[in-house]
């Protein structure tokens, strides 16, 4: 009974109520006050109507105390058989039965009260409940019915048959504590697993069924198998108590129970289990279960499994299979009941692929089932190429890696990893080992992932190898191993080359300037380079590099002298002289030589001739005014005037070292022979000779037929902004805006062919500065795949 209701209202629980001939039923009533919650203390009027069966047995006196007294609350007590005086309780009270079981107490709430009634016969008790000194007197009673029924019930007890039988269940209902049966009444079967068994009817079966109770108190009903099956059904009767003119009685649902029943026989099931995704050509492991759930024996048991063309099986685990060319046959004979049996089998398969299993019984029992593998070819081509150049103890050497995606499909969580041996170090992680991952999405077909480079560092002399793996979902793998030659650091020793360059031939009284470049091409720098320029004596110096200039140049020695105080490893200098022809020499000759303080020595000789001077016309007279007397010619300064012909020698003005007309590129390629649609890479590489800056440098290359440009950057700056790319009419155009004074930029150029020949890849560099630019070709095979 809920412990609120409305303002003033009764509250009575149950109100409606169904119970055995001989039986005690408790009633709750509490009153409701001004804030709707149960009253303590309030007076209430248990009546029994006079139609009635049945007496007032106990009316709850709530353990009078202190309290009631004080707040002169009446006392509880039954009246007669038909009316009793009730109290609402002032504090909890648990009323018990007398016995052990908790499950049949009732928890009495304050503001509650209580009152029992029992009936010796069948019929129906009205039982009134008022409150007198409630306020709302359409409020203040309510009515409860109790139905009282003789009756004792016995359902059909539980039921396990062979399969396909049917069964009769039966129903007893007694009246009179079991002497008379109660005929008419009626009892309804419902069959809560229709798809095991049916109740027999005219329409050939119903899952439910409503059978009248004959003169021996018996409702028998026949349920039918649905036939192939086996299993256990639940069958739920319901008692009802037709109603009745004589006794006011509505029909009622009085009793309620069920019954299992169980048709015995061995079932079949197969279960197969195998890789969504397996390998091209790769074994993989299927696993048929077949299992008998059922409670019979099932005999005479064989699973098959039928091979597709192309797929080869085999079973080496089981000693009663049959592995023949195209199916897998196990004789497995009797399946216990309620026993599984899991079968194995290695199976392997170029395509995709469903292999069917089935399993066969006697008694006609069948199953099957089917398992789907997608083959992946192996899609994955790894190539790992360390860059060319000496491999020096201590010193990173770079690996570039490009993988490329051979297959139809897409590949995802592409990633990488490089093992270098005991002796190679990573050169970022300071760890043997580095993992690289594909972050810009899956790795799609036909294309190459060919950012990933790595730098291991070699800590000892000898044969040094990484070993690489590229993995990706759906089992696709490959590896490879990639080696260099490693040396020790070699002593720096100090080298020194130089180069002279000039005209091989002159007029005499022409004037000719010489170029001689002076090179550090060691590892160690130079100190105190003398470089001497000797000539014959038919030409003569008229001007020279100021820089470094020796001064005091002896008379008679036919040389000019400079002297560079320090020339740093891998860098140069470049010393000019301008001479003039006095006389013919029909093979004069300049020699160039350089010696530093460390021993480091280079010379060239260069070669030219000096034809006589062309006749020329007498000079006119001269009409022009006198002018003021010309200025003496800058010489090179030294103590010592340089040796001059025997003839008149003009005056000419100093000439400043020339700057460079050209740039310099070099382009080199592989030199051995690339598979087509593979990485062709190529090294570029442009300086600017001058010593001030050069601006519009284009850099320009062919593309052959066939050919495809995979990559091109900086590399030591990949994202440099300073540079741009562009394809146009079969030609790749690197354009660069400046080319600082002596600086060289190195372009990795990775390219593909898709069809095998033999091409020339020709680069050529022109800048605002440089009108002569500069050109390097190198040659390509490409072969097709082995």
């Amino acid at each position: 009974m809920p412990n609120r209701g409305k303002r003033g209202c009764i509250l009575l629980s149950p109100q409606k109520i169904v119970a055995p001939v001989g039986g005690e039923v408790i009633l709750l009533s509490g009153i409701c006050g001004e804030d709707g919650y149960l009253q303590m203390g309030e007076p209430l009027e248990w009546m029994l109507t006079p139609d009635s069966v049945g007496t007032f047995i106990q009316v709850g006196d709530d353990d009078p105390g202190v309290v009631h007294k004080l707040a002169r609350i009446k006392k509880a007590e039954k009246q007669d058989p038909s009316y009793a005086l009730g109290v609402t309780s002032t504090k909890r009270v648990k009323i018990t039965r007398g016995n052990l079981n908790p499950a049949d107490d009732i928890q009495l709430e304050k503001g509650q009260t209580w009152i029992s009634i029992s009936s010796p016969s069948e019929g129906t008790s009205h039982v009134t409940v008022l409150a007198p000194e409630s306020d709302c007197w359409d409020q203040r009673k309510a009515t409860a019915t109790i139905y009282w029924v003789d009756a004792s019930v016995q359902f059909p007890k539980n039921e396990i048959l062979p399969a396909g039988q049917p069964v009769t269940l039966t129903t007893r209902v007694m009246r009179s504590e079991g002497a008379l049966p109660a005929r008419g009444w009626k009892v309804i079967y419902r069959s809560l697993h229709p798809e095991l068994g049916l109740f027999q009817s005219a329409a050939g079966g119903s899952p439910k069924a409503e059978v009248i109770v004959d003169d021996n108190g018996l409702a028998p009903i026949q349920l039918i198998p649905v036939p192939g099956t086996s299993g256990t059904a639940t069958i739920e009767m319901t008692v009802v108590r037709p109603g009745g003119d004589t006794d006011n009685m509505p029909p009622l649902e009085l009793y309620k129970g069920h019954t299992f029943v169980t048709w015995s026989s061995p079932q079949l099931i197969l279960e197969t289990v195998g890789p969504e995704v397996a390998s091209f050509g790769t074994p993989f492991k299927v696993v048929a279960r077949v299992s008998n759930p059922g409670d019979q024996p099932a005999d005479d048991v064989r699973v098959i499994l039928t091979l597709p063309q192309g797929v080869r099986a085999q079973d080496t685990e089981s000693d009663f299979v049959q592995n023949l060319p195209n199916a897998i046959v196990w004789n497995v004979g009797q399946l216990p009941a309620k026993q599984q049996l899991d079968l194995s089998v290695d199976v392997v398969t170029e395509t995709s692929v469903v292999l069917p299993f089935e399993a066969r019984a006697a008694g006609g029992l069948f199953a099957s089932d089917s398992v789907t593998v997608d083959i992946y070819r192996p899609s994955l081509v790894l190539t790992v190429t360390p860059r060319e150049g000496n491999h020096v103890a201590g010193q990173p050497v770079e690996f570039e890696i490009d993988v490329t995606n051979t297959g139809p499909r897409p590949l995802e969580n592409v990633q990488l990893i490089a093992q270098g041996d005991s002796e190679m170090i990573h050169s970022e992680s300071n760890q043997p080992r580095v993992k690289l991952q594909k972050n810009d999405g899956p790795l799609q077909p036909g294309q190459t992932w060919s950012d990933a480079l790595v730098a291991f560092i070699p800590t000892s002399a000898g044969r040094r190898c990484i070993q690489v793996e590229v993995t990706a979902d759906g089992g696709q793998r490959a590896d490879t191993e990639s080696c260099v030659v490693v040396i020790n650091q070699p002593v720096a020793t100090p080298s020194l080359s130089v180069t002279l360059d000039g005209r091989t031939q002159m007029s005499v009284g022409g004037e000719q300037l010489f170029r001689a470049v002076v090179i550090n091409d060691g590892q160690v720098p130079l100190d105190n380079v003398q470089v001497s320029m000797a000539y014959d004596p038919q030409v003569q110096p008229i001007g020279a590099t100021q820089q470094y200039l020796t001064p005091g140049s002896a008379a008679g020695q036919f040389m000019v002298r400079w002297t560079i105080p320090r020339l740093e490893p891998q860098t140069s200098e470049t010393l000019e002289a301008m001479f003039r022809a006095l006389g013919t020499n029909q093979r004069s000759s300049l020699v160039l030589a350089a010696v530093s303080d460390q021993g480091a020595r280079a010379s060239e000789r260069m070669d030219f001739e000096i034809l006589p001077a062309a006749v020329t016309q007498p000079n006119q007279p001269n009409n022009s005014p006198n002018l003021p007397p010309a200025q003496p010619t800058p010489t090179i300064p030294g103590d010592a005037p340089l040796p001059r012909p025997t003839q008149p020698q003009a005056p000419a003005p100093s000439v400043p070292a020339a700057e460079p007309k050209f740039l310099g590129l070099v382009l080199t390629g592989p030199q051995t022979n690339v598979i087509v649609n593979q990485p062709i890479r190529y090294e570029l590489r442009v300086s600017n000779p001058s010593r001030f800056p050069d601006s519009n440098v284009v850099l320009k290359f062919n593309l052959p037929e066939g050919v495809n440009v995979r990559r091109v950057v900086q590399r030591f700056n990949p994202n440099d902004d300073a540079a741009s790319l562009s394809e146009t009419g079969g030609f790749v155009y690197i354009e660069i805006r400046t080319l600082r004074g002596g600086e060289t930029l190195t372009y990795d150029i990775v390219l593909e062919s898709n069809q095998p020949q033999t091409f020339t890849l020709s680069a050529e560099a022109v800048s605002a500065n440089k009108e002569l630019g500069a050109r390097s070709t190198v040659q390509t095979v490409v072969v097709p795949q082995p």
